[in-house]
């Protein structure tokens, strides 16, 4: 129990650079055990976008225009006829609706995804002891619907209202993909918003961080896959269009260059969790840690009391004014002033006052 404590502690202890850095760490010593599960998620991904979107991307692309045309003329104030205008509006339409569907089936297979790892990445990082395939079928239970109902329906729809909706609804409820598996929560979405209460932008970091680090590594092998396939060729675009077209539809074809474009992707899968879950962690035993100083040291002395007497003619009571002053989570000692870090056994202290 005290080296579960002392675990706590240092996790509580650690720096927001320190935590990215754990995340990464992490990245290495589980990638063996995550990339295959978390691989296949994101191939189920790119086989249902090819079979379900290509008819709608196909639409999209009969109809000829392009978001550089509509720029331009609304830019250059050049009159659109009425036929011009139903094709712009059947453009707009498609091209929305076709990027909803896109995040909707990624938001429910990415959350399942991240869902049947996080508690094995959890415990992993706590130093428990914990086989994958118990808690990866552990992981689909009851309560994985309140999940995917909120990140995985949800948030994409919040993407339809410029995109602030969705911001907050990942900022609060992103550690459902761990509360919902936890026997000592009552209520997984109560427990994920308690948790992250504090931590909004510590979230959005973690994502921006992920993000950017993928993003700029794509970068670079996209560039070299478009020198090797020569993709930005008129002959590559054209057998492209037929794979894409109902009389050539080629989905074997069209599911591997997904594969080979998204093979960054695929490679980093288990990225976000890794750096999700040392964050969590952090921010959960900084919860866990200010419920036992509350519950432990918060003043009962006398120590912190200072009675003034007041009366009312008849009879006095105590008014108890508490202060500043409380004790050290970690070791004890009375601490009379805030402070960041305790003045006897160095400890960090800020996380008592957030």
């Amino acid at each position: 129990m005290e080296k579960k404590s002392q675990k706590l502690i240092n996790i509580a202890n650690k720096s927001y650079t320190e935590t990215i850095s754990d995340g990464f760490r992490l990245f290495f010593q589980t990638y063996g055990t995550l990339i295959i599960p978390l691989a296949l998620f994101q191939i189920v991904l790119i086989v249902l976008n090819v079979f379900l979107l290509t008819d709608i991307t196909w639409s999209i692309d009969s109809l000829g225009v392009t978001i550089a045309e509509i720029v331009d003329k609304f830019l250059e104030d050049i009159p659109i006829t009425e036929s011009e205008l139903n094709v712009l509006t059947s453009y707009l339409f498609l091209t929305i609706f076709l990027l909803f569907l896109r995040n909707l089936i990624g938001a429910i297979i990415i959350t399942f995804a991240m869902c049947s790892v996080s508690n094995y990445v959890f415990k992993k990082y706590m130093g428990e002891e914990i086989s994958f395939m118990n808690s990866f079928r552990s992981a689909f239970n009851g309560k994985l619907f309140i999940v995917v109902l909120i990140l995985g329906i949800l948030l994409p729809l919040g993407f339809l209202l410029l995109f602030i909706p969705a911001i907050f609804i990942f900022g609060f409820f992103i550690f459902l993909v761990f509360t919902y598996n936890m026997e000592d929560a009552k209520n997984p979405i109560t427990e994920a918003r308690a948790i992250a209460k504090g931590g909004f932008w510590k979230i959005i970091g973690v994502f921006l961080i992920n993000f950017i680090f993928i993003l700029i590594i794509s970068y670079f092998y996209n560039s070299l896959i478009s020198i090797i396939l020569n993709t930005n060729s008129t002959s590559f675009r054209i057998k492209l269009s037929i794979w894409n077209s109902p009389a050539g539809r080629n989905y074997g074809m069209l599911i591997l260059y997904e594969i080979i474009t998204s093979t960054i992707d695929i490679i980093f899968a288990p990225l976000f969790i890794c750096l999700l879950t040392t964050l969590f962690s952090s921010l959960k035993a900084k919860k866990i840690l200010k419920t036992q100083y509350y519950q432990e040291y918060y003043p009962k002395n006398d120590i912190y009391e200072e009675q003034i007497q007041i009366s009312d003619g008849e009879s006095t009571f105590s008014e108890v004014k508490l202060g500043d002053k409380f004790y050290c989570p970690f070791c004890g000692a009375l601490i009379t002033t805030p402070k960041k870090f305790c003045s006897k056994c160095g400890e960090r202290l800020s996380f008592i006052q957030e």
